[in-house]
């Protein structure tokens, strides 16, 4: 007679028991989390007087061994439980596609409850499903669902609860779903192919929870939202919303968690004052401004968690902050604020566990104020101004710290700071960072810290040797020495430290070879003064490492064939030495994992070997700078994620490379000073769309620039937005700081210039040197991203042309020593960043345009040009150039001006117009005479009061003609 059995949560770690099927009287049958293994047995699906039916597991719960419905399978589970209202199947494995799945469900017209999150469900959701009307709740979250989401769910008149997010939903949301009139929570997020957006939100709305966090949602949010005033948690977090956040927020009282990060939101914000019930604001990563002033943040006394990190909110922090009774983190790290703390007093929160005020632009006496902050865990106000003289007992008070970073700041440490053996608080410390801080020593209580994991002394003034002690610390895996004066390191016989990341570079360090610990992913030896040979088994020290760099050493000999063991390196750098011989042919190979190669700025030779693999993931190629000769391999066609190739500076004898057509990532190609010859044209179709550097310059490059391939360079034609610009790089780890920066050289205004980082909105073509000819390519005029321009020292001709004064962003222009004939057009003029003008050794004529930046020029920019005239050169204008007899020319040949001809007509005819009449019509003399008089008074009222007596001009003029 047993109705109802409830064994949820319990430990019962064995398979499920036989027996379910003698309990013909069960209405509600509740297993979740009772521990249960294995396959669900087929008796359950005997029970046809089940109402409620809960299986569900909780993955943080179960010990790995899932639970199954396999045989049977979720069809022959449900096909007699014709009587289920509520089904609760999370976290069984069932492993089926939509046009199953939704079919077997489809029976269950009574079900008001579907739950089957995490199921291994896929396919899209069938049309079969529509058939369950009575549904209030479904939640079928964290699949593999794909497709559309269906309209007719808003078509289910109860439905209160609607969860399917993490799954490959695409398509945009239908607009009747966001405005059910009963639903009450809608979870979207995950779906990074959904769209969607809000346009209006319908009075009294029911929803208390929206989540559409990581989708394609965007726009702007309504002035309605708010009519969501049940509306406890909404998330908005990586999206693409824009637009002003509308003040009609401040009407959502009941709001207790909002989430509007990393999106494109702008403009000041509304005062959350109103927010009572408020827990977590999290605004990051957007465009916001203005000050933060118009919240009053002490009446918030529910506010747990501020994250306004990576806007540019300006003005003070409101000191308020730091005193609120509630706050746990505050977070306001990368904007704008100024200002400094030396008015904030009283008593402050004894809650508060973390402040992140880095990157701002506050400044003042170091805020004091935060030692007297009991709780606090984790301080960061590096990159500021502040300033002051920090002792070791200002740290008495905070017990609790672990994380400490004031790097880059204008302060300067105590000395018994420095030799103190073991202050009493930096026991608790794990992360400590005290970068650009002005020490002198490495500081005596490092030895002593027994969790430390992270320490970060780097750009100091740091002398003498790298203590042994770091090699032999318990926690320590991360390390970043930089940019000091150490010299040598203290080495030991064991290294114990679990070091993960070691950033050297920017020393003085020498010696045979660093060091290398056992365990270490990312090692940065760069830049110091290591002289020796590669280690012969250098590649057993590489095991685990994924960034390797010895760059801007004194290394000499051969690269060893042991360093393509490093079988998990993704950046191998070991540019600016002394190597010679040949690349080795496995580091090629070693492409379908590596990411960056750069060994440029060597003594290298031999050609580069024509195998790489059909897996290269190859992000950046340099080989600048080497002897290597031969041909650009066909293989590297593969290279299908390759952005940076860079073989200048070689002797490569080949032609252009138009095997490269599927390299569609290609950002920067470098072919400079080698013995590339042929036509730049491309037979076959190759399209680089996001090109935005090419340096052909000083090979034997011939024939017509290649209009057709310029077409295709898009990013050179869209003007981008300077201050989101990004730095071409690659990403070592995800969710860390560590990166490869590419680098390369441009020569600009004749002198070569290192680009450390290359930001994506910079743009340049150099294809001087060569043997170009024909016209320069219309195709150029649409290039309005454009910084540099060099087609020196070719065989072009025609006209330079006036579509060049279209390129607002062009800083160089060199075309000197071609055969161009013609003018100078005006409309270079228009080049208002214009640094750099080079037209000398062409055939240009006529005068150098007046009145504009041209003539700022020195006279070098315009010489042996014979025909040129006028400032900056010393030849005059005096007389028409001569030009040399030959055929008729539209650009050069004698020609009337009828734009000037048509001003002097029009001069003419307008003075005639007005003189004529005052002389020979008396009425039209004495009207016009007092207009005059009126104008004169109107600007001049002195005028008609200085002498009553004289007579006006009209009376003057009427005398005169009487």
């Amino acid at each position: 007679h047993l109705q109802q059995l409830n064994l949820a949560y319990n430990t019962l770690s064995f398979s499920f028991p036989c027996g379910f099927d003698k309990l013909s009287n069960l209405s509600y049958l509740n297993l979740s989390n009772a521990g249960f293994t294995g396959q669900v047995p087929a008796e359950i699906s005997r029970l046809t007087n089940l109402i409620t039916l809960d299986l569900s597991v909780n993955l943080f719960l179960r010990d790995g061994r899932p639970l199954k419905l396999e045989k049977p399978n979720l069809k022959m589970l449900v096909e007699n439980l014709t009587r289920l209202r509520s089904l609760h199947l999370d976290g069984v494995k069932i492993s089926a596609r939509g046009n199953e799945w939704c079919k077997w469900l489809s029976s269950l017209t009574n079900l008001e409850e579907l739950s089957m999150s995490n199921c291994h469900l896929s396919g899209p959701i069938e049309d079969s499903l529509q058939k369950l009307k009575n549904l209030s709740i479904i939640h079928l979250d964290r699949n593999n669902l794909f497709g559309p989401l269906p309209k007719f769910f808003a078509e289910f008149q109860n439905l209160t609860s609607l969860h399917l997010g993490g799954n490959n939903l695409s398509g945009s949301v239908p607009k009747e779903i966001l405005q059910a009139p009963k639903l009450q929570t809608l979870d979207l997020s995950f779906n990074k192919l959904l769209q969607g957006s809000f346009l209006w939100f319908p009075p009294n709305a029911s929803l208390q929870s929206l989540l559409v966090g990581d989708t394609n949602f965007g726009g702007w949010l309504p002035e309605s939202i708010s009519n969501l005033g049940q509306l406890t948690r909404i998330e908005l977090t990586d999206c693409k919303f824009n637009g002003p956040l509308p003040k009609t927020l401040e009407k959502l009282t009941q709001l207790v968690y909002l989430d509007f990060s990393s999106n494109n939101f702008s403009g000041p914000v509304p005062s959350f004052t109103t927010l009572k019930a408020l827990t977590y604001l999290n605004l990051a990563g957007n465009q916001l401004n203005g000050s933060i002033l118009s919240t009053n943040w002490s009446s918030l006394l529910n506010l747990v968690s501020l994250d306004l990190a990576r806007n540019s909110f300006s003005g003070t922090v409101p000191p308020t902050l730091f005193q609120s009774q509630s706050l746990r983190i505050i977070y306001l790290p990368q904007n704008q604020f100024t200002g400094g703390f030396s008015d904030v007093k009283g008593e402050f929160s004894l809650l508060l566990e973390a402040i992140d005020l880095s990157r701002n632009r506050l400044q003042g006496p170091f805020p004091m104020f935060v030692f007297e902050i009991q709780g606090l865990c984790e301080l960061s106000l590096s990159c500021n101004k502040f300033s002051g003289l920090i002792t070791p007992s200002a740290f008495h008070k905070l017990k609790n710290l672990s994380v400490l970073d004031l790097s880059y700041n204008n302060l300067s440490f105590d000395s018994s700071f420095i030799n103190l053996p073991l202050p009493p608080f930096l026991p608790s410390i794990a992360k400590l960072k005290l970068s650009s801080c002005n020490l002198t020593k490495f500081p005596d209580f490092l030895k002593n810290l027994s969790i430390l994991d992270h320490l970060d002394l780097s750009n100091n003034r740091i002398h003498g040797r790298i203590p042994s002690w770091i090699w032999k610390t318990q926690h320590l895996s991360y390390l970043n020495l930089s940019l000091n004066f150490l010299v040598e390191f203290e080495r030991t016989s064991h290294i114990t430290s679990p070091l993960v990341v070691i950033d050297l570079h920017g020393n003085l360090l020498q010696g045979q070879k660093p060091i290398f610990p056992p365990q270490a992913a990312y090692l940065d030896y760069s830049s110091n003064n290591f002289s020796s040979v590669l280690p012969h088994e250098i590649g057993d020290f590489l095991w685990y490492a994924s960034f390797f760099s010895l760059s801007g050493n004194n290394i000499h000999g051969s690269i060893p064939k042991s360093i393509c063991k490093g079988s998990s390196l993704l950046v191998l750098d070991l540019s600016n030495n002394s190597l010679s011989g040949s690349i080795p042919e496995c580091l090629i190979q070693m492409s379908a994992s590596l990411g960056v190669l750069n060994l440029k700025r060597n003594n290298l030779n031999g050609n580069i070997s024509d195998t790489f693999p059909e897996n290269c993931l190859l992000q950046t190629l340099d080989l600048n700078q080497n002897q290597l000769g031969g041909k650009v391999p066909k293989s590297l066609v593969k290279c299908r994620m390759l952005e940076v190739l860079d073989l200048g500076n070689n002797q490569i004898d080949d032609t252009f490379p138009c095997h490269l057509k599927s390299t569609l990532r290609l950002r920067v190609l470098v072919l400079r000073s080698n013995k590339f010859k042929g036509h730049a044209n491309c037979q076959e179709n190759i399209t680089w769309p996001m090109l935005q550097i090419i340096d052909l310059a000083s090979n034997s490059f011939g024939g017509k620039l290649p209009q057709g391939l310029l077409m295709t360079w898009n990013a050179m034609m869209t003007e981008n937005n300077e201050h989101y610009s990004e730095i071409l790089h690659f990403q070592i780890l995800k969710l860390s700081e560590l990166s490869f920066q590419d680098s390369m050289t441009v020569t600009m205004k004749g002198i070569e210039l290192e680009l450390v980082k290359i930001l994506t909105i910079f743009t340049s073509i150099d294809f001087s040197s060569n043997k170009f000819e024909g016209p320069i390519p219309e195709a150029i005029g649409d290039f309005r991203a454009l910084y540099l321009l060099n087609l020196s020292n070719n065989a072009l001709t025609g006209t330079v042309p006036s579509f060049l004064g279209n390129l607002p962003k062009l800083e160089a222009l060199d075309l000197s020593s071609n055969h161009l004939i013609g003018q100078i057009p005006r409309q270079l003029a228009n080049l208002n960043f214009l640094s750099f003008l080079n037209l000398s050794n062409n055939e240009l004529i006529g005068k150098i345009p007046l009145g504009t930046q041209i003539q700022s020029f020195p006279e070098a920019s315009f010489e042996n040009n014979a025909g040129l005239c006028g400032p900056p050169l010393k030849a005059p204008c005096e007389s028409p150039p001569v030009t040399k007899v030959g055929p008729p020319n539209p650009r050069t040949g004698n020609h009337i001006n009828w734009n000037l001809i048509s001003v002097e007509i029009g001069f003419v005819f307008g003075l005639g117009a007005v003189i004529v009449p005052l002389m020979f019509w008396k009425r039209w003399r004495i009207w016009y005479s007092k207009r005059i008089d009126r104008v004169l008074f109107k600007f001049f009222p002195k005028l008609d009061h200085r002498n009553r007596n004289h007579r006006t001009i009209a009376q003057w003029i009427q005398g005169r003609r009487l």
